[in-house]
């Protein structure tokens, strides 16, 4: 009889994303700790049907399905690593709140599901990275367009937004009085996000950030620091931060 790991996570991405992120990005989300044979990961992906599966330079498996989107499947061991020879498969369903990734490893003499919870564990916090990042840029993308109504739907009736100087600290209410004046951003380069977890529908995300509107003579750099809150499925911003790092060491 054979024996499989069977288990399964939601993340707030689009299948395709989903997709992209699992065998693309491997390195930012697969820890080091969570290969099951080789020099102990993170595990890659060669893209394409036959594309080697790497841990480090070492081949410990080969992709038998590529369908970005829906499914990837890989062997997982064997004649490659000594040990014994199993299958991997992975679906990525759409669902209502973005995408339900199910796992299924065939063959193991030993089932761990364990294994497996840990590793998407770790895909499903880097989705949410993904998908709060992707927040965000919808934020900025209202300002451009001019969207007042946006931040009518997605501020929490008590938000409150901070930047630096005197009397620019702005409750809902403000905020979307004066955004109609707000001059668009013709420079917004984040880099170094970071996600802190507080709770399952509260997320602190900071981030660094050089940024110029037309208003400016030149860019600033700023940390910005944005809790968001879940509300009915969605990603409201309940707090918003900006602290001048100007002479923050680069």
């Amino acid at each position: 009889m054979t024996d499989e790991a069977h288990v399964s996570v939601e993340v707030g991405i689009e299948p395709a994303v989903a997709f992209d992120v699992f065998t693309r990005e491997t390195g930012a989300w697969w820890r080091k700790d969570r290969a099951l044979w080789g020099t102990g990961g993170p595990i890659r992906f060669e893209p394409g049907v036959g594309g080697r599966v790497l841990d480090a330079d070492e081949e410990v498996g080969r992709v038998k399905v590529w369908e970005p989107g829906p499914r990837l499947v890989f062997s997982y061991g064997g004649e490659h690593t000594g040990a014994e020879q199993t299958e991997v498969e992975v679906r990525f369903e759409a669902v209502d709140t973005g995408t339900r990734v199910v796992l299924r490893h065939y063959g193991w003499a030993a089932p761990d599901p364990g294994h497996w919870q840990r590793v998407l564990a770790g895909f499903a916090r880097h989705s949410l990275e993904h998908a709060l990042l992707g927040r965000l840029g919808e934020f900025l993308d209202a300002i451009g367009a001019g969207d007042v109504a946006f931040f009518e739907r997605n501020l929490t009736d008590d938000a409150m937004l901070i930047f630096p100087g005197a009397g620019n600290t702005y409750t809902k209410e403000q905020c979307v009085a004066a955004m109609g004046d707000h001059p668009s951003y013709i420079k917004y380069d984040l880099s170094d996000p970071k996600i802190v977890h507080i709770g399952e529908s509260t997320a602190v995300l900071t981030h660094h950030a050089t940024v110029m509107h037309t208003a400016d003579e030149r860019p600033r750099s700023i940390v910005v620091s944005t809790v968001l809150v879940q509300e009915g499925g969605v990603w409201r911003m309940a707090l918003h931060q900006w602290t001048p790092a100007d002479n923050r060491t680069e």
